[in-house]
C-alpha cells in the first residue's frame, strides 16, 4: 500500500470538517483513502463537500436550473373540464413548473405537432422537465371534479 503526500489546497478543504488547531500544511494518506475521498465528495470549484443522500438513497445536488437563465415566464390555469395550454416557447433547455393547491396532469410537447408526454404533479411542488420544450398542457385531476389550480411555468436556457 503506497502513500501520497498532499499539499492542502482549497479543493481539499472540506467545509463540514473542523480541524484543530488549523488545517494541516501537508496530509499523508494512503491510495485507498484518497480514492474514498474522491468517491464521497464533490468539488464546487473552490472547495470540496461531502455528498449527501435522501433517506431513499437519492443523491442531493443543486437545483438543475441554478446556472441557467430565465428566458420566459408563463402561467397556466386549468379548470374542471377545461385544460390550459401554453406553447411556442423561445429556444430552451428545460421547463420548471410550480403547482399551487391541486393535483394536476401535465403534458410536455418537445416539438410542434409531437405527442404530449404526460405525468402527474402533486400540489405545492416544483417539477423540472430537463429537455427542450415547445409547449405545456395542464389538466386538473380528477378531470370531472378537480379544483382549478394555477401553475407557474418558467422557461430556462
Amino acid at each position: 500500500m503506497s502513500t501520497v503526500k498532499l499539499q492542502w489546497s482549497n479543493l481539499l478543504k472540506l467545509t463540514e470538517l473542523e480541524f484543530r488547531p488549523d488545517f494541516p500544511a501537508q496530509l499523508v494518506i494512503s491510495d485507498e483513502v484518497l480514492q474514498c475521498i474522491s468517491w464521497l465528495t464533490g468539488t464546487t470549484g473552490f472547495d470540496r463537500r461531502l455528498l449527501r443522500c435522501t433517506p431513499q438513497g437519492a443523491l442531493l445536488v443543486a437545483k438543475p436550473w441554478s446556472l441557467m437563465h430565465v428566458a420566459e415566464i408563463r402561467g397556466l390555469y386549468p379548470q374542471t373540464g377545461d385544460p390550459d395550454l401554453v406553447d411556442n416557447f423561445v429556444e430552451n433547455k428545460g421547463i420548471l413548473l410550480c403547482t399551487s393547491t391541486g393535483l394536476v396532469r401535465v403534458g410536455f410537447q418537445r416539438k410542434s405537432g409531437d405527442a404530449f408526454e404526460e405525468l402527474y404533479v402533486p400540489p405545492g411542488q416544483y417539477y423540472w422537465y430537463p429537455y427542450s420544450c415547445y409547449g405545456v398542457k395542464a389538466y386538473v385531476e380528477p378531470a370531472e371534479s378537480g379544483t382549478a389550480s394555477y401553475i407557474g411555468v418558467t422557461v430556462f436556457n
